[in-house]
């Protein structure tokens, strides 16, 4: 009868761990974008022998150096730049699995309140958008009047723009690395909900984990839904 009871204590243990609890948003001051380049301008190149420089010493750097917006971190070579450039017209960056680019987050709260390394969730219809770039994006969304605007800077290597969608309502946020939640109607502290519904409109909805891999279909994509 212990023996039992014993199994079974392990088997739920076993079970829960495999469960995220923490449906706090982890906080971050970049946009972590891997297998990314961005082509930067004016840079400081910090290459010191017999260092073995990580993203978390090049975050440092840049944040010690008040001109710095991004920074480029090369994997195979460990060199970080650091990038100056006061003017930064954020394009979809260039596919390349040998670099890291990490974009500070108040680049973008220059165009407006915005959590980096994050997506919402709608719980309204959406349409996948393609913009040129992220200018053309926030002035899309200011034109029509949209309350939030999710986009996704992560490089794929068939694609040249940035692709997002505008979101009404947002029920819950999710950690993503290359999202950007950017939020028009200048909440200070958009809502955070626990809830693990999937809602979706007649068009679409916006697929929230990874159930359907085998179809080709990543977490994060917008996908054809019907109503329910």
């Amino acid at each position: 009868m212990l023996y039992s009871l014993c199994l079974l204590y392990i088997t739920i243990a076993k079970t829960l761990s495999c469960f995220n609890f923490n449906t706090e948003l982890q906080q971050t001051k970049y946009l972590v974008l891997k297998n990314a380049y961005i082509d930067c301008k004016n840079y400081n190149v910090i290459d010191k022998k017999n260092e073995d420089y990580n993203i978390k010493q090049a975050e440092l750097y840049c944040d010690e150096d008040p001109f710095c917006n991004y920074f480029l971190y090369n994997q195979k070579k460990k060199e970080i730049r650091l990038c100056y450039d006061k003017k930064i017209t954020l394009k979809h960056p260039k596919y390349d699995d040998t670099w890291v680019t990490s974009i500070k987050e108040n680049v973008f709260e220059n165009f407006s309140p915005s959590l980096v390394n994050s997506q919402g969730i709608c719980n309204n219809q959406v349409d996948k958008i393609f913009f040129n770039s992220l200018n053309e994006a926030i002035q899309k969304g200011k034109e029509n009047n949209k309350k939030f605007l999710i986009l996704n800077f992560q490089s794929k290597n068939n694609e040249d723009n940035i692709e997002g969608y505008f979101c009404e309502s947002i029920d819950y946020f999710i950690n993503r690395e290359g999202y950007v939640v950017f939020d028009f109607i200048k909440r200070e502290q958009p809502h955070q909900s626990c809830l693990k519904s999937k809602k979706c409109g007649l068009r679409g909805s916006v697929q929230s984990d990874d159930s359907k891999y085998e179809e080709n279909i990543n977490p994060g994509d917008v996908v054809v839904a019907h109503k329910f």
